[in-house]
């Protein structure tokens, strides 16, 4: 398997600090941020340091959620809540952070989760943005870098056939080749 490099960890670390601006910008009252696990755990906690570095008082309210709909294979699945959200989001702004948005099967489910919930508007930051036709009418609100079909690794994608949880806390991102 030949893979090449998407963005090198530099280029990461710079396109989620222009992020984290202008999530503050957006956000003057702080969002419920929820973080999808597990794909979103290294893109999230890059982008509250960032946040914490650009704004000392910005204090972000932050909770997880896990979400299943790849598990070991590349094909999306049903998705179904495997660690349900601890915060309650009634009447708030929700900031939903996952790694991806490919077919946008797992975002469309987990918006629709939050606003069932109760969430007073809810929007999608994604790290990468699949330039693909989606499953679903969900789009990112924001994101930090576009990509193709490939299968991507690195900054919470795994690569599952090279291995359980492969190359998910690599620093850049790859493209399978």
């Amino acid at each position: 398997m030949s893979s090449t490099t998407l963005a090198t960890e530099h280029e990461v670390n710079l396109a989620i600090h222009q992020l984290a601006n202008k999530l503050i910008d957006a956000y003057p009252q702080t969002p419920l941020f929820v973080a999808l696990l597990k794909g979103a755990a290294p893109f999230t906690s890059k982008l509250m340091h960032a946040i914490a570095a650009i704004d000392p008082h910005y204090f972000p309210d932050l909770d997880y959620m896990a979400v299943s709909t790849y598990g070991e294979s590349h094909e999306a699945g049903a998705s179904r809540v495997t660690l349900p959200l601890q915060s309650d989001p009634s009447g708030r702004s929700v900031v939903v952070l996952d790694d991806v948005l490919d077919k946008g099967v797992t975002a469309e489910f987990a918006t629709n989760y939050l606003r069932e919930r109760g969430a007073r508007d809810v929007k999608v930051v994604v790290l990468v943005r699949k330039d693909i036709e989606r499953a679903t009418p969900v789009n990112a609100d924001y994101y930090c870098f576009s990509a193709d079909d490939s299968w991507l690794y690195g900054m919470g994608m795994d690569d599952g056939h090279a291995g359980h949880e492969a190359h998910r806390w690599n620093a850049d991102i790859k493209k399978v080749a």
